[in-house]
C-alpha cells in the first residue's frame, strides 16, 4: 500500500513492488505474495464497507495501480496547499499564505510511513518528512513578516529543538527573540547552534546566520520589523553586508553549434519544479550535456543562489566519482565543506539538505552511472532543482524519489542537415564544380549530403565532428567527405578530429567498458544481424543463449541506450554503434565465432519461415524431411493471418537476411525463398525485397541440385509476375518448368505453369494463358494436390472469361469454390469469390458483383491476402461506379490505392490515381 501511495494513478510494476517489500532480495514466491497482499488489501477494504475496492486497487498488465482522487491523499493535499501559499505570498498577501501553510501543516500526523522499515519506503519517507520543516520555516517567516513575533516565538523554540540543524529555523527563532526584547537569549541561541554544528558536523554556521548574529550584537534597529498592527516590510540587510561567498556559477559555456531540441528544452522547463530530479537519458553522443547546458543558461535567473555542475564520469570504468565526492563538491561550492574530514556521510547529507532547504539552486550532475551518485544530492524541497544526465535509464531512481525524464534521441533530419550545411557554407567549400574524388559523375552534393545524414542518423556528436572537419579544412567538400568515409571502409575512423580525445569510438568504448562479460559478448554478436531491427528470439538463437538470459542482457544494453526500442517486439541499433560492435567482434572473432553465429541466425529464419509456410501453403512441403529445425522461441502459428502478422513485423529484415544467406550459403538462401514465397505473394514485394530475390537469382549457377534450382526460378518468377516484370518472369518460370518436369515433379511444374499463365494474362495473351492453365490443371490432378487444382480452376476461369466463354468460366469457378470450401482453403475461396464478382461486373450485374466481391473481401482480410484485397477493392469501385455512385466509387478507389501502396505495387497505385482523377476525385 505504501509503495502504491508513492505513485498514485500509475502502474507500479511487480519488480518495483518486490523491491519495496524485500529491499531488492525477494524470495522465489515474491510475485505470488504480492498478488496475495493485493487481494488481502481489497478484502480488508470491502470488509470496511469500501464497495469500490476493486476499482481502487487495479491489476494491470505487469503490476498494480492505486486509482484514487489525489484530494483523498493527505500528502498531495499538503503539497497543493503549500503551492497555493506560495502563490499568495508572491501576490503580496503573507497573512493568507501563512494561513494556508498552517492548514497544510495541520494534516501532518507523524513521520511518513512510520513502522515500515524497508529501504525504498524509508528513503522516500525521509524526503517527504523534510517537506514539513520546510513548510514550517516558510510559515514562521511569513508570520514574522506580518508582526506576529510574540505568537511564534514559543513555536519556534519547539521547532528548533525538533530540527536542531536547520539554520533557517534557528535564525527565525533568534529574530523572534530579538523582536520580543530578548537579545541575550537570541545571542545564546546562536552560540548553542554554533557549538552543536561544530560538535556534530565539524562546521561553523553558514554566512547568513553569522550575519544575523552580527546584526543582533550591533542591536541593528532594522531587525525590529513590524508589529502585528503595523504591517511594515522587514528591511533587508544592506547590499554587500557580511562576507558571504559569491553564488557558485559553474555551468560550462554553451555549445556554439547547439541546434534544435526545441521540444526537449520545453519539457525541461515544463517539468522544472514538478519533480525532485530531472533525468536526461540517451545514448552516447546524443548531446545530453549540450542540451542541459543550453537549458541551464536559459533558466539561470530562476536559480539566484547559484548553479553547480559536476561531471561524474559514471561511464568511465576507472575514473568515475564516488557518492562522497559528489557531496563534497557541492558543499565546497556552497562554502560549507566540513573542516573535519571524518564527518560521517549521513551527517554531510544532513548538512547539505539543511543548507539548500531555503535556497534556489540548480545542481547538474553530468554522466551519472548509478543512482548511488545521485541520491545524496537530491534536494528536499524549496526552489532547488537537481538535473542528471546519463547513458543509463536510471529506472531504479523512480522507486526512491520523484523523477521526470526526458529521453533524448537523434536530431531530426532538418536539424542534422543544418549542422552539415552550416559548416560547409562557413568553410567556403562547394561541390558545384563537379564530381569529387571517388564520387561518380551524376552523384551531386545532395546525394552526398544524404549519405552523410544516413550514416550519422541524427547523432549530434557524429554530425559535429564532421562539421568540425569541414571547418578545419576549408577545401573539404561534402562530396569528398562522403566519398572518404565510404572509401575507408572503417566508418568510425572518420568520426574523430585531431586535438580532441572525444570521438564516436571513444564514447562508445567508455559505455561498453561497464558491461559484464556476457553482455559485452551479446553486444558484439549483434553486429552479425544483417538488419537494423532485431527481436530477442532472433538474438537468442544467434548467440546460443537461453531466451530469458538474452532478455536480461538486451535490457541492460537498452538501459545504456546501446540499443533502442523499435516497436513492441523489436530493438534497433544505430549504424555507428553497430560499426563499433563489428570492430569489437573482429577483435574477438576467435572466441565469438561470428560465422557460426550467422549460421544460427539463418537457421532461425529458416525455422520460422517453414512454420509460416506450413499454415500458408501446407501443400508446399519440399523440405519437410530436412530433420529437426532450430529452436525459434516463437509459438506455432495457429492461423495464416498469424504468420502474416509476424512477418509483417519482421519484413524489413527479410531482404538483408536473404542477402546474407546468398553470401553465406546459397542453398539455404533458396530454401528461405521457397518458404517465404507464399507470404510475399499475399503481401507484395518492396524494391529492397526484389533486389534481394534477383541477387539470389543471379547466383543460380552456384546451386548444384536441379530441384533446388527449380525452386529458385519458380520463386523468382512468381515475384517478377507480382511486380509486373513480365518478360523476365516468363523466362524464370520456363526454366523452373523444365527443371521440375525433368525431375518428375508434377506439383512443381503445375505451380510454374500457373505462373506462366498468369503472366500471359497480364500481357493480354489469353489463349496462351488458358493453354498453360489447362496443362497446370492436369499436372495438379496427377500430383493429387487439391490446392493447385483449385488454383488452376480459378486461373483458367479468368482466362475463359477474358475469351468471352462466360458459362465455362463460371462453371469452373463454382467447382473451384466447392473444393476450396470442402478443404478449408480460405484464401483461395476468397480469390474465387472475387473472380465471380469480376464475372458479374463484366455482365454489368452490379448487385450480384458487389455481393460476391464483399464476401471475398471479408475472407481476404481474415487471411491476410492483401494483393488480392487491393484488386477486389478496385473491382468494388468499378461496380459502384457502374451503379451510378461516382463519389462512393472514388472512396473505394482510394482504399484500393492505399493497399496497393502498402503492397509496394506502383502500377496498381498509379491506376487508382488515374481512376480517381477521371472520376473528379
Amino acid at each position: 500500500m505504501a509503495r502504491l501511495l508513492l505513485s498514485p494513478n500509475t502502474l507500479v510494476s511487480i519488480g518495483a513492488l518486490t523491491e519495496a517489500l524485500w529491499d531488492g532480495v525477494p524470495p522465489a514466491s515474491a510475485e505470488r505474495q504480492v498478488q496475495n497482499v493485493a487481494s488481502q488489501l481489497r478484502q480488508a477494504w470491502l470488509g470496511a464497507g469500501v464497495t469500490e475496492a476493486n476499482e481502487v486497487v487495479r491489476t494491470g498488465r505487469a503490476g498494480y495501480s492505486l486509482d484514487i482522487d489525489l484530494d483523498r491523499i493527505d500528502l498531495h493535499v499538503f503539497r497543493s496547499l503549500v503551492a497555493r501559499a506560495a502563490g499568495l505570498s508572491d501576490a503580496g498577501d503573507p497573512a493568507a499564505a501563512a494561513g494556508k501553510l498552517r492548514e497544510a501543516l495541520a494534516l501532518w500526523r507523524g513521520p511518513a510511513f512510520a513502522g515500515i522499515d524497508t529501504q525504498v519506503i524509508q528513503g522516500n519517507a525521509l524526503l517527504i518528512d523534510e517537506e514539513r520543516p520546510a513548510a514550517w520555516e516558510e510559515c514562521m517567516r511569513l508570520e514574522l513578516q506580518t508582526g506576529l513575533h510574540g505568537r511564534v516565538v514559543t513555536e519556534l523554540a519547539s521547532l528548533v529543538a525538533e530540527f536542531p540543524f536547520r539554520e533557517q529555523l534557528t535564525g527565525l527563532f533568534m529574530t523572534a527573540l530579538y523582536r520580543t526584547g530578548r537579545q541575550a537569549a537570541a545571542l545564546q541561541t546562536y552560540q548553542q547552534a554554533r557549538a552543536r554544528l561544530n560538535d556534530e558536523l565539524g562546521i561553523d554556521p553558514g554566512p547568513e546566520l553569522q550575519e544575523l548574529h552580527t546584526r543582533i550584537l550591533r542591536s541593528d534597529p532594522m531587525l525590529l520589523g513590524p508589529t502585528a498592527e503595523g504591517r511594515a516590510e522587514v528591511a533587508a540587510p544592506p547590499a554587500g553586508a557580511g562576507n558571504a561567498p559569491p553564488a557558485p556559477s559553474q555551468i560550462p559555456p554553451p555549445d556554439g553549434s547547439f541546434t534544435g531540441r526545441r521540444d526537449a528544452l520545453a519539457l525541461l522547463s515544463e517539468h522544472c519544479g514538478e519533480a525532485q530530479v530531472l533525468v536526461v537519458a540517451g545514448a552516447a553522443g546524443m548531446g545530453k550535456t549540450s542540451l542541459v547546458v543550453e537549458w541551464a543558461h536559459r533558466v539561470r535567473d530562476r536559480f539566484p543562489d547559484g548553479q553547480i555542475f559536476l561531471d561524474l564520469r559514471g561511464h568511465s570504468a576507472d575514473s568515475s566519482s564516488s557518492a562522497d565526492s559528489v557531496l563534497e563538491h557541492i558543499l565546497e561550492s556552497l562554502d560549507l565543506s566540513p573542516p573535519n574530514t571524518s564527518v560521517p556521510p549521513e551527517k554531510r547529507v544532513a548538512l547539505y539538505r539543511s543548507a539548500v532547504a531555503d535556497k534556489k539552486l540548480l545542481i547538474v550532475l553530468d554522466n551519472a552511472g548509478t543512482i548511488d551518485h545521485i541520491l545524496p544530492a537530491v534536494p528536499t524541497g524549496g526552489g532547488s532543482q537537481l538535473v542528471v544526465t546519463s547513458r543509463n535509464s536510471l529506472a531504479a531512481l523512480h522507486t526512491r524519489v520523484a523523477v521526470k525524464g526526458v529521453a533524448l534521441g537523434g536530431l531530426s533530419r532538418a536539424e542534422s542537415r543544418s549542422i552539415i550545411t552550416g559548416a560547409s557554407g562557413a568553410s567556403g567549400a562547394s561541390g558545384a564544380s563537379g564530381a569529387a574524388d571517388g564520387v561518380p559523375e551524376g552523384q551531386g552534393r545532395g546525394a552526398a549530403l544524404d549519405r552523410l545524414l544516413d550514416l550519422c542518423d541524427g547523432m549530434p556528436l557524429a554530425l559535429r565532428i564532421l562539421a568540425a572537419r569541414m571547418m578545419a579544412d576549408r577545401s573539404l567538400t561534402v562530396e569528398q567527405l562522403a566519398a572518404g568515409l565510404a572509401r575507408d571502409g572503417v566508418p568510425l575512423d572518420g568520426f574523430s578530429i585531431d586535438g580532441d580525445t572525444r570521438s564516436v569510438r571513444s564514447v562508445l568504448a567508455n559505455t561498453c567498458a561497464t558491461l559484464s562479460e556476457d553482455d559485452a559478448r551479446l553486444f558484439r554478436l549483434l553486429a552479425v544481424h544483417p538488419g537494423r531491427r532485431m527481436r530477442a528470439e532472433t538474438v537468442a538463437a544467434m548467440a546460443a543463449v537461453p531466451l530469458p538470459a538474452v532478455r536480461r542482457g538486451l535490457g541492460n544494453l537498452l538501459a545504456l541506450h546501446l540499443v533502442t526500442k523499435a516497436g513492441e517486439n523489436h530493438l534497433a541499433m544505430h549504424d555507428l554503434v553497430q560499426s563499433f560492435a563489428a570492430e569489437r567482434l573482429d577483435a574477438q572473432a576467435r572466441e565469438d565465432r561470428p560465422a557460426e553465429a550467422l549460421d544460427r541466425l539463418l537457421n532461425w529464419y529458416l525455422s520460422v519461415a517453414a512454420m509460416a509456410n506450413g499454415v500458408l501453403r501446407p501443400d508446399r512441403d519440399a523440405f519437410a524431411g530436412r530433420g529437426e529445425r532450430t529452436e525459434s522461441f516463437v509459438e506455432q502459428f495457429a492461423k495464416d493471418v498469424d504468420a502474416i502478422t509476424f512477418f509483417d513485423q519482421e519484413k524489413e529484415n527479410l531482404a538483408p537476411a536473404i542477402a546474407a544467406a546468398v553470401r553465406h550459403d546459397i542453398d539455404r538462401a533458396v530454401e528461405l525463398l521457397y518458404h517465404l514465397h507464399s507470404y510475399f505473394l499475399r503481401t507484395g514485394f518492396s524494391s529492397a525485397d526484389m533486389d534481394a530475390w534477383k541477387h539470389c537469382g543471379d547466383n543460380a549457377s552456384r546451386v548444384r541440385d536441379p530441384l533446388l534450382r527449380a525452386h529458385l526460378h519458380h520463386a523468382l518468377g512468381g515475384a517478377l509476375v507480382v511486380t509486373h516484370d513480365l518478360d523476365a518472369a516468363i523466362g524464370q518460370l520456363f526454366l523452373a518448368t523444365e527443371l521440375y518436369e525433368g525431375q518428375g515433379e508434377p506439383a512443381g511444374a503445375a505451380g510454374s505453369r500457373l505462373g506462366l499463365g498468369f503472366a500471359y494474362e497480364l500481357q493480354g495473351r489469353y489463349q496462351d494463358a488458358l493453354a498453360e492453365h489447362e496443362l497446370a490443371l492436369g499436372l495438379a490432378r496427377t500430383a493429387g494436390n487439391i490446392t493447385l487444382v483449385v488454383h488452376a480452376l480459378n486461373n483458367s476461369a479468368d482466362a475463359l472469361m477474358a475469351l468471352d466463354d462466360i458459362e465455362a468460366g463460371l462453371e469452373r469457378l463454382r467447382a473451384g469454390r466447392e473444393l476450396a470450401q470442402e478443404h478449408g482453403l480460405r484464401h483461395h475461396e476468397a480469390a474465387i469469390l472475387s473472380s465471380i464478382g469480376a464475372l458479374f461486373l463484366r455482365q454489368r450485374d452490379y448487385p450480384r458483383a458487389l455481393t460476391h466481391l464483399h464476401e471475398g473481401l471479408v475472407l481476404m482480410r481474415k487471411s491476410g491476402f492483401r494483393t488480392a484485397e487491393a484488386d477486389t477493392l478496385a473491382r468494388i469501385g468499378h461496380a459502384v461506379m457502374g451503379s451510378g455512385d461516382a463519389a462512393t466509387a472514388v472512396e473505394w478507389f482510394r482504399k484500393a490505392q492505399e493497399v496497393y501502396r502498402r503492397n509496394s505495387d506502383a502500377t496498381g497505385e498509379a491506376e487508382m490515381a488515374r481512376l480517381i482523377g477521371r472520376a473528379g476525385g
